[in-house]
């Protein structure tokens, strides 16, 4: 039976998913050879009305049966993007779930990448659609030609039948008599990483996999973007390193095949390490565990020796994390080579677990500056014990190793800051991208926006007293009536300091003006 339930759902899901199955088992409709298939409407998962008639007798059909609790019917979902995109108009691919008792669930998994998700997937509402077509195991797919017949049900999802179902659609959109598929050749191309709906907190990843004597070139493309070309180890593995976005990342990977291109991908999720996210509840990806190293220890060693006193870095490490040191600024650990300074390399699994967590792991080398955060207001990710989402703890691109520039990392999180930026005449510190000029990021005696002054005493960190006296107009008081364009506070009062007049991010108006006409809007 090819219905199984990955273990993070639990019992519960295996009941509900077994009693599918019985109620198929009981209401069973026989099927002819070349039977003529009967149209039927339902609802996808969004709500949308769907008629098979739009296709039927018109283009080749694939019905796709199967649920969100089988491994082997999720797994299915890529390849079949993959097609409908390679073919277009001239197959429809129709998804059929039967998950008739979650469908709260099903709605949330589906449209965590409905952006990527290019065929209607339909809600078996009564499985009124799966006794028409006799589906009594999951995952099954029902292959309909050009006049509305159905030429074949394949039962299963595995290499081989994946080969089989590719040459059975070209040959349904080709037209003409069907050719004997039974024996097609399973595709020997594999990736191993990253694994299907699997979910990460990393900004990137690396793409793996087997070439099985394939030649290449293999070509890597990220939500239908740009191909990037992998680089081969030796002749039987291929990899390359990509971005990933936050969200879904459907992940393809293209290489020669026969005459055309042949295809793999996985769809991934990529989480923010803070924040709400998507909620998508996949497992978490992580490579170093015994069953996944057990694939790669015939040709690499797995297991680092003990590292001479706790700070060997040597090939070991760097033979797939190179690339942590590539970058201008390198943090102090590795470039010593201690990687064992904050990985346990006899952890389990393998490397992931630190000698402790989050930011007290940050401060066994950096405790001088523990104290700076010991105040009444502390920036979230700070106060999570959280560095890393601002700081790589290998090397960067940026000083004090950030993991982007100051204003892409502020706006990342703060979303409403960006239309603040988005003006003609910005302040110098917003053109810089040094957000900290003004801000403190970590944390602060002030109460608003952790900013590293009060008024006019902020201003005076980059103006001098001199420049400042040459500015008559009062930087103190409260204005006695109101003016359009400056807003008041929570008691209706106007007071006046630098940012009444001045706009301390952008403007479109000279010296920063908060108000269209400057000085004359007042005056």
């Amino acid at each position: 039976m090819y219905l199984c339930s990955p273990p993070r759902f639990g019992a519960l899901v295996r009941v509900i998913s077994l009693s599918v199955l019985l109620t198929l088992a009981m209401c069973p409709v026989t099927l002819g050879a070349d039977k003529v298939a009967q149209s039927f409407t339902a609802k996808t998962f969004d709500g949308q009305d769907f008629d098979l008639d739009q296709y039927l007798g018109k283009v080749p059909i694939v019905l796709d049966f199967g649920s969100i609790y089988c491994s082997s019917c999720v797994q299915s979902i890529p390849h079949f993007i993959v097609q409908q995109n390679e073919y277009a108009d001239k197959l429809k691919v129709v998804g059929v779930n039967l998950d008739t008792y979650g469908l709260s669930r099903v709605k949330r998994f589906f449209g965590t990448f409905s952006n990527t998700l290019n065929f209607p997937v339909l809600i078996d509402k009564g499985l009124k659609i799966s006794r028409q077509f006799e589906i009594l195991t999951l995952p099954s797919y029902v292959f309909i030609d050009k006049e509305g017949k159905i030429v074949s049900t394949i039962v299963g999802y595995d290499s081989e039948k994946r080969a089989k179902m590719d040459r059975l659609i070209k040959q349904l959109v080709e037209g003409g008599p069907l050719e004997d598929v039974a024996e097609a050749p399973a595709d020997d191309v594999t990736l191993l990483v990253p694994e299907q709906f699997t979910m990460t907190y990393q900004s990137k990843i690396t793409v793996v996999g087997l070439t099985g004597g394939n030649p290449g070139p293999f070509k890597v493309r990220l939500n239908g973007g740009s191909e990037r070309e992998a680089k081969s180890y030796g002749d039987k593995m291929f990899y390359t390193r990509i971005p990933l976005s936050l969200g879904s990342n459907f992940i393809e990977v293209r290489y020669p095949k026969g005459s055309g291109m042949g295809t793999i991908a996985v769809v991934m999720f990529r989480e923010p390490r803070m924040g709400e996210g998507l909620g998508v509840n996949f497992p978490e990806y992580q490579f170093h565990l015994a069953e996944k190293e057990e694939r790669c220890s015939p040709c690499h060693e797995m297991t680092p020796e003990d590292p001479e006193g706790g700070m060997a870095m040597d090939d070991f490490c760097t033979k797939c994390h190179g690339y942590q040191i590539d970058e201008k600024f390198v943090h102090g650990p590795i470039a010593m080579g201690g990687c064992a300074m904050c990985h346990d390399y006899k952890s389990e699994p393998h490397h992931y677990d630190r000698h402790t967590t989050g930011s007290e792991l940050c401060f066994n080398c950096h405790d001088d500056i523990r104290g700076a955060f010991d105040r009444d207001f502390i920036h979230g990710p700070v106060a999570m014990g959280m560095c890393v989402v601002c700081h790589s703890p290998h090397s960067s691109s940026f000083k004090f190793q950030l993991n982007n520039t100051q204003s892409s990392l502020c706006t990342g999180c703060h979303e409403d800051v960006k239309a603040k930026l988005n003006k003609f005449k910005p302040h110098a510190p917003v053109m810089e991208e040094n957000c900290t000029g003004c801000h403190d990021p970590h944390a602060s005696d002030n109460p608003s926006f952790f900013l590293k002054g009060v008024g006019v005493d902020l201003c005076l960190n980059c103006h001098s007293e001199a420049e400042m006296k040459r500015h008559t107009h009062p930087t103190e008081g409260s204005l006695s009536r109101k003016i359009p364009g400056i807003t008041p506070d929570e008691d209706g009062n106007i007071n006046i300091n630098c940012q009444t007049c001045h706009d301390p991010h952008s403007s479109d108006e000279d010296k920063l003006f908060t108000v269209t006409g400057g000085c004359s809007a007042c005056h």
